[in-house]
């Protein structure tokens, strides 16, 4: 990904029209946290030759003006504002964590509401029988409470906040079965929620079945 900078808000450009004599210049708004360079007639003049600086108002000119003279300010933003895109692989690692993905008040820019908290996948061991159900990868899972046939309950290692949230899950068709089959979720609680697996004719069924929830950490 290339780097990308918005210059508006990098560089900014504005001019004055002096008066007779006219050695104090105010810059519109000021340049706080800027650089700031100064031409005369198109020409750049010396700060502390030509000019001095007046806070970070304007600038004060050795010399008066003459009648019609044209400063023109050229404003650097020094800071990050226009910095509008990263080459991602000059992020150092460990940068971009969740606590620093947005969580605003305003919906449409609460980061953090759109990710995912859990998600893994438990196997249910296809209809083996007294074998307990294991999880594969994961995140937010601390264990598996295996149930009858075709259920478990996921526990997370980390509450969410209120027990509405969203789960998606799937199961998964393996060793040749070629069942329709369907994955519900049930009980939700702040800490858990119930897991079953059925066929068509709502028999239950052992299977690999994949999960994502969307919420709230507490």
């Amino acid at each position: 990904m290339s780097i990308a900078r918005d210059i508006s808000r990098q560089t900014s450009r504005q001019t004055a029209t002096l008066t007779e004599s006219q050695t104090d210049v105010t810059v519109t708004g000021g340049f706080s946290g800027s650089n700031i360079d100064v031409y005369l007639n198109g020409a750049r003049i010396v700060q502390g030759q030509d000019y001095s600086l007046n806070g970070t108002s304007g600038i004060l000119l050795t010399q008066g003006a003459s009648a019609g003279d044209i400063i023109e300010f050229v404003i650097r933003n020094t800071s990050n504002s226009g910095f509008s895109a990263a080459d991602t692989g000059q992020i150092v690692d460990g940068a971009v964590t969740f606590d620093k993905l947005s969580n605003s008040a305003t919906e449409s820019d609460n980061v953090q509401k759109r990710v995912a908290k859990v998600f893994g996948s438990v196997d249910l061991n296809g209809g083996a029988a007294g074998v307990p159900a294991s999880i594969g990868p994961s995140l937010n899972v601390s264990s598996i409470d295996d149930g009858i046939t075709g259920s478990c309950v996921v526990n997370f290692d980390t509450p969410l906040s209120d027990s509405n949230y969203t789960v998606l899950c799937s199961p998964r068709e393996i060793d040749g079965i070629t069942n329709t089959f369907t994955a519900v979720t049930r009980q939700h609680t702040t800490s858990s929620f119930y897991l079953v697996v059925t066929k068509y004719n709502n028999a239950p069924a052992d299977l690999q079945v994949s999960f994502v929830v969307f919420g709230e950490l507490s």
